[in-house]
């Protein structure tokens, strides 16, 4: 990624979509225990750290994830958290849960499950969302725009064949609502508004990128969505 990339993201509460009330319904479709073992699994800055923290205070957390800064701001803001820079898909020991609030797209959701199952407590679930396909006629922007961002990208019949081919079931799946995308987008919106004077040409170029993005949202996000799935391996 850019340096104008991590300029625009540098400080936000979160990287992807997500609530308190999502996560927590996860966790109960899960029936992760008080003193579960959870890892975030591409965590980020750590938001869904703090709210698996008030969901289950005595549950042991970890954190994963390659960029640095992230990691660096999970050990200030956090220290009761393990946080490690590394790959999302090579953990450290077996989980009673994984969480992983977006991530997945990026080795992929079949690559991530696979790594994944040997991570796992005899137990153990996985919860993790992916964006998706809500309609199969997409607006021509919407579809554009995906087809760039996340070629390939399935709709919900799709999703499911993924997951069963991984050797898993689904406990639980359901649709993130509006409050998880603007748990992203709001303070997005307000990043974009503050580092638009004195912006130079990289920079202006990921910030019209981004607006435009949280634009077509606002106008077609009915043709997409982040799915929530919660899994057992079968």
């Amino acid at each position: 990624m850019t340096d104008a990339f991590f300029t625009v993201h540098s400080g936000l509460p979160r990287e992807a979509p997500g609530d308190a009330e999502s996560l927590g319904w996860a966790l109960d479709v899960a029936r992760t225990e008080a003193r579960a073992r959870i890892l975030d699994a591409g965590c980020g800055p750590g938001a869904d750290l703090a709210l698996l923290r008030a969901k289950r205070p005595a549950a042991r957390l970890e954190g994963l994830d390659l960029h640095a800064p992230f990691i660096d701001r999970i050990r200030a803001e956090q220290p009761d958290v393990v946080a490690r820079v590394g790959d999302m898909l090579a953990p450290d020991g077996a989980y009673d849960l994984i969480w992983s609030a977006g991530a997945a797209y990026g080795p992929g959701v079949s690559a991530a499950l696979a790594a994944w199952r040997a991570h796992l407590t005899p137990q153990g679930a996985v919860a993790f969302s992916d964006c998706l396909w809500r309609t199969p006629r997409p607006a021509p922007a919407a579809r554009a725009f995906w087809d760039r961002d996340y070629p390939g990208m399935m709709d919900v019949p799709g999703h499911i064949a993924r997951i069963e081919a991984a050797g898993y079931r689904i406990l639980g799946a359901r649709w993130l609502g509006v409050a998880a995308w603007e748990a992203y987008y709001g303070p997005l919106s307000d990043r974009v508004a503050a580092l638009r004077p004195g912006a130079d040409a990289a920079l202006t170029e990921v910030l019209d990128a981004t607006q435009a993005e949280i634009e077509l949202w606002r106008s077609h996000g009915g043709d997409y969505g982040y799915y929530l799935s919660v899994v057992r391996p079968a």
